[in-house]
């Protein structure tokens, strides 16, 4: 199976996916979420996936099935509960075992070996947080870029490795929040222009990071269900409040100067999302920078903006 994912809604516990980071190709969909309008041409466009799962966490990605109906590829949407209180446990543990279900139909297997992908990912994810935890003195393009490389990997062949180069110790500290990251040559610029990256809130950095450990013990996919649900929370889960309170625990923590902000054009839950964080941070004198991106390779007008940004602050 070669399955195409998007989102870390998505659990890495039941099989291998290849994680969606960027899409170069033909876009099929216009004036629409650049992210999940790449995610849907990729589906649809490259011959080496044979299927596709996505969540139904917002309007965009509630509409992928409508277009990828008749790709007579693999095609599963989960659920995703706006809450995160006991019954949404049991409400998203219950879509993980539907999400099984369906692929072992699909694909005429069996998944067996929940367990032993579990420790992999503990072990993957505590590699991932220390690396997170030494941002000070790493190159974030590279620290990032790592990480994409291996989400699109079998997870047995998985390594973040020990070797990453170092980087400018100096600059400006900076936060970086938004969506997937899918534009990571952002990064570097961002660095280019003197600024140093020391924390983030990206699905697949310090999102993941806050991830606690899964349980081997007892039920496994409530178990699965309460690593996802006890993640920081993504917009798309609402309770906005709670995570700018826990983003700006870090940033008073890091002493950040400065906040980026980059997202796919026409994403309504993060542009309301940075409403609040402009509101807020603006009055302990930190500024924000929103980037709106069109689609996942969209950087090229990324340069002036943080230049400007950069002499900001």
């Amino acid at each position: 199976m070669n399955i195409l994912s998007m989102s870390g809604f998505i659990p890495e516990h039941i099989c291998d996916t290849v994680r969606f980071t960027q899409y170069s190709g033909e876009r099929n969909i216009a004036s629409y979420c650049g992210y999940a309008s790449d995610f849907i041409s990729q589906v649809m466009g490259d011959k080496n996936i044979d299927g596709a799962v996505y969540p139904k966490s917002c309007d965009s990605s509630r509409i992928i099935g409508s277009y990828l109906d008749t790709c007579g590829k693999f095609l599963h949407q989960i659920n995703v509960p706006a809450g995160t209180g006991p019954d949404a446990v049991l409400f998203f543990a219950e879509e993980i075992k539907r999400y099984q279900t369906q692929i072992e139909k699909h694909y005429h297997t069996a998944i067996n070996n929940i367990g032993d992908r579990i420790a992999l990912l503990n072990r993957r994810n505590r590699k991932i947080c220390d690396l997170y935890d030494n941002l000070d003195t790493l190159d974030y393009l590279e620290y990032i870029e790592n990480i994409h490389r291996n989400l699109k990997r079998p997870l047995c062949e998985q390594d973040m490795g020990d070797s990453l180069r170092r980087g400018h110790g100096t600059g400006k500290r900076v936060f970086v929040t938004g969506s997937f990251l899918s534009g990571i040559e952002i990064a570097g610029i961002i660095e280019d222009r003197g600024l140093k990256i020391v924390g983030d809130n990206l699905p697949e950095s310090g999102r993941l990071c806050s991830l606690p450990e899964t349980k081997v013990t007892g039920d496994m996919y409530c178990n699965i269900s309460e690593n996802i649900m006890g993640r920081r929370l993504s917009p798309t889960q609402d309770h906005f409040n709670r995570i700018l309170e826990a983003d700006i625990e870090e940033i008073k923590r890091k002493e950040i100067k400065g906040v980026i902000m980059v997202i796919q054009k026409y994403c309504e839950p993060y542009e309301y999302l940075y409403s609040i964080y402009k509101d807020r941070l603006e009055t302990q004198n930190i500024p924000v920078l929103k980037i709106s991106l069109l689609h996942s390779e969209d950087v090229q007008k990324t340069n002036l903006q943080i230049e400007a940004f950069a002499d900001i602050i």
